[in-house]
């Protein structure tokens, strides 16, 4: 599963949308350098000399990954996460009120 932090996500959705276009150096120093760093070392993107920075096809893969991650339940009568018991909340609930 990929998982961007609130940095990468804002960056790899920048390169994303613009696929087709470099970003100079000059240009990618007006960005925090820990996303870019952190998605040089991934492969998401790249630099190439003479032209700039790109999106990867790995770095497509990822954003898709994560744009498209399917969270439906297969069984949506199962009960809910064993973490959370309605009964107690709704017995809380009335009694709070």
């Amino acid at each position: 599963m990929t998982r961007l932090s609130n940095r990468q996500y804002p960056m790899l959705h920048l390169f994303a949308q613009r696929r087709d276009v470099y970003m100079t150096a000059s240009d990618a120093a007006r960005y925090d350098q820990r996303p870019f760093r952190s998605m040089l070392i991934q492969r998401w993107i790249a630099y190439r000399p003479g032209h700039g920075f790109h999106i990867t096809r790995e770095g497509l893969e990822a954003w898709e990954e994560f744009r498209g991650t399917d969270i439906k339940r297969l069984n949506p009568n199962a009960p809910l996460t064993r973490f959370f018991d309605i009964t107690r909340y709704e017995k809380a609930s009335r009694a709070a009120s």
